[in-house]
């Protein structure tokens, strides 16, 4: 029991607590359908963006909706929206560019001499 009750309150985020608000889950569509795809099919990163996309549109807002219509306060449906576009549409740290001048790798240059 008490393991059970640590383990919700770690894991488990504030307004999922107090609201019995569920975390959003998107299906995976196959592209340029509405066929839901199974687990085993994987997308290109291209594809996956663009269902992140679709499913921010259709279902994460939606929902956003639907939670401040049943009377959730607005910055917690929109604190958890703010969450799910953090973790599914966020730009990986590698693409970043700091506008910072990179060194170029240093190139051993062979010669021939006839």
């Amino acid at each position: 029991m008490v393991y059970k009750l640590l383990f919700l309150l770690v894991f488990m985020t504030p307004y999922d607590l107090q609201y019995g608000l569920e975390q959003i889950e998107c299906p995976r569509w196959a592209p340029g359908g509405n066929e839901i795809l199974p687990t085993n099919v994987t997308l290109s990163p291209q594809l996956q963006l663009q269902n992140a996309m679709r499913c921010y549109c259709q279902v994460v807002k939606f929902k956003e909706r639907e939670c401040i219509r049943n009377g959730v306060p607005e910055r917690i449906c929109v604190r958890r929206t703010n969450d799910w576009v953090e973790q599914n549409l966020k730009l990986n740290q590698n693409v970043i560019q700091n506008n910072v001048m990179m060194r170029l790798p240093k190139r051993n240059l062979i010669i021939n001499e006839y």
